[in-house]
């Protein structure tokens, strides 16, 4: 009950902050963090569904300002290739959420239910029009983002394989591209970088160092072997080529940084006190060269 009282009070005081605020956004019995509010943002790498064309990185929200449409009030997706200012792009596209489920409207198009966290094992999603699979839940589970508070999460299984919703943030492995999931138009492919809260980071996709370095850059990336794997006191690093490691930083599966340190005598390097489980480590080598690696910690 307590908990419950606490998200509520979140939850009306990112309302409270929206004039436009309608009662579809009120507190029910059921509770869930908000996913349609202008306090969300994502980072993304959006890549144009045609070859050749240049690869963005966007900075998407929700305006602040409801819109009425068909009877009902939505909120615009809108984004910005400006990481720390508009001019703000419309997407076109405009959505609203009920009690954990979100709809999407579209100009020419009925309203579409994209999200529903009221799901439970063996609920399925069919697609919306006959070339998309039907996904089916196969688990429901708790994820904990940096700001360390549990969000529902559904994971789903299909013909195309599994992906998951997590509360409040949407589709992890791509943003907002449920709809188009397993069809024979896939979409724009949108991965998520990053999602922050009024400001505050709560996700880092693991592997990433910043949320906003573009994802083509002029570095030469190579392949790490990382050993002892799994590793308990210490991790040693090499190449092909044997170049001497310069820094290294470790992260958890969530992406929070949990080691940096250029203290690398003969590539080796050694680990903290850490929780048991999957780390992504980035390498940085003398010759200027980088390399990416996955290592299971036993300490």
């Amino acid at each position: 009950m307590k908990f419950h009282l606490l998200v509520c009070s979140i939850l009306l005081g990112l309302q409270l902050s929206n004039l436009n605020a309608r009662p579809d956004h009120q507190c029910s019995d059921t509770l869930f963090l908000p996913f349609v509010t202008a306090q969300n943002e994502w980072i993304v790498d959006w890549k144009h569904p045609s070859p050749g064309w240049p690869s963005e990185i966007r900075r998407y929200t929700f305006s602040a300002d409801s819109a009425l449409k068909d009877g009902k009030y939505y909120h615009e997706l809108i984004y910005s290739t400006n990481m720390s200012s508009g001019p703000w792009i419309s997407d076109a596209r405009f959505y609203r959420e009920e009690n954990g489920r979100t709809y999407r409207w579209m100009e020419n198009s009925p309203e579409q239910l994209i999200y529903d966290f009221n799901f439970v094992v063996g609920d399925s999603l069919p697609g919306v029009d006959p070339n998309q699979a039907i996904r089916y839940v196969v688990q429901i589970d708790t994820e904990t983002l940096l700001d360390g508070i549990p969000r529902k999460s559904v994971i789903f299984n299909s013909v195309c394989g599994p992906f998951r919703w997590v509360e409040g943030i949407g589709e992890m492995e791509d943003f907002l591209d449920s709809e188009t999931f397993c069809s024979l138009w896939d979409g724009i492919p949108m991965s998520i970088r990053c999602f922050s809260t009024n400001g505050q980071l709560l996700y880092i996709r693991p592997g990433l160092s910043t949320c906003y370095a573009s994802s083509t850059n002029n570095l030469t990336t190579r392949p790490v072997k990382a050993y002892p794997n799994p590793a308990s006191d210490f991790l040693a690093l090499e190449l092909d080529q044997n170049e001497p490691l310069q820094h290294l930083k470790l992260y958890n599966a969530l992406g929070a940084l949990v080691l940096s340190t250029g203290n690398c005598e003969n590539n080796r390097v050694v680990l903290p006190a850490l929780t048991p489980g999957l780390y992504f480590g980035s390498a940085r080598f003398s010759d200027g060269s980088e390399g990416w690696f996955r290592v299971m910690c036993i300490k």
